[in-house]
């Protein structure tokens, strides 16, 4: 579509031009994990030798974290685990403190409780930022958007909503002395695999810089012709500009905008959602933060490059159609 849209532009104008896609993408590459993750301590052992937490109900739940299963979890799997470890700690120190028994044992949940409080927003980053599905959505390989078939962005703007929920409980952890454990954490799975197999984000960036190219390729053929001779006189259209509305009517206004509109619309959710979720980690390792100034905001010059490109194709094509007289009604 891209091809076909500026190469009858170019046609139209009597230029030789073609449009040249085949470019690798001029955006950094997202941080391996080894830049991304953040240290979390181990606590496996430590809690084995308490086995007299049968009150906190802990016993299951620490055999299967030391599994043969357990050992090689996921980073949602771990997440989860460490989300359930410290609600239950939670509870248990509250029960405890009812009962007013044990008070070596409450010592002990307490300190547990304290190093896993400590601990859980690297946990929690460890279990979005970390794992494949977050990962695939970066990858500077994926082809781009397509132009009729669903692109994933309904499914993706759904488990990132849930990612924010999921962060979102770093403050309640830190603030609130009691909270329930979410009900949603069995659901995760549905939602990386999504992120995995529809890869949105990394489609999205794709779209990005390809219709860049694309509308400062085609303005600068404008401005090419504007510079080397008027396309009309006092503002008399001739057949030769006719043509040249016809292109613009069939592969600008009929093709090429409407798929802008949608990648414009729902990239700007997807870079707020992406934002969100940043914003509720207080921790940031750097080459995540470089990325961030970028690629992920409205801000960053990836984006910024596409806005002045789109600006830039819409002031030329105004200018040869005033010339013309030609310009599409407000209707």
């Amino acid at each position: 579509m891209l091809e076909r849209y500026s190469n009858r532009v170019a046609n139209s104008l009597e230029s030789d031009a073609e449009l040249n896609l085949d470019l690798p993408l001029n955006l950094p590459a997202y941080p391996p994990r080894r830049d991304r993750i953040r240290t979390v301590p181990d606590l496996r052992q430590g809690l084995l030798e308490v086995l007299n937490l049968r009150h906190c109900q802990l016993i299951p739940l620490i055999a299967e974290r030391n599994s043969s299963l357990g050992k090689v979890m996921p980073p949602s799997r771990q997440m989860v685990y460490e989300i359930q470890l410290i609600s239950r700690l939670n509870h248990c120190r509250q029960t405890l403190r009812e009962t007013q028994t044990e008070p070596e044992l409450i010592q002990q949940v307490d300190a547990l409780f304290q190093v896993k409080q400590d601990n859980i927003e690297a946990a929690l980053w460890n279990g979005l930022f970390t794992s494949e599905a977050m990962e695939r959505n970066f990858s500077r390989s994926e082809p781009p958007l397509p132009l009729i078939e669903d692109d994933g962005f309904s499914q993706t703007r759904q488990a990132f909503i849930l990612f924010n929920r999921i962060a979102a409980l770093n403050s309640t952890i830190q603030q609130q002395p009691t909270w329930t454990e979410p009900d949603y954490l069995n659901q995760l799975e549905p939602h990386y695999q999504a992120l995995t197999t529809l890869r949105y984000g990394s489609r999205w960036l794709r779209s990005i810089y390809l219709l860049t190219h694309t509308l400062n390729h085609t303005a600068n053929l404008i401005e090419q012709r504007l510079r080397q001779r008027p396309l009309c006189y006092n503002q008399q259209a001739t057949p030769k500009a006719r043509i040249v509305k016809n292109v613009f009517n069939k592969y600008y206004a009929a093709e090429l905008q409407p798929y802008m509109a949608k990648i414009d619309r729902d990239g700007r959710q997807w870079l707020a959602l992406n934002q969100q979720l940043l914003q509720h980690f207080t921790v940031i390792p750097e080459p995540m933060q470089r990325y961030q100034r970028l690629a992920l905001s409205t801000e960053a010059p990836f984006w910024q490059r596409y806005i002045e490109a789109r600006n830039r194709h819409t002031q030329a094509w105004q200018r040869l159609l005033k010339q013309c007289n030609l310009m599409p009604s407000a209707s």
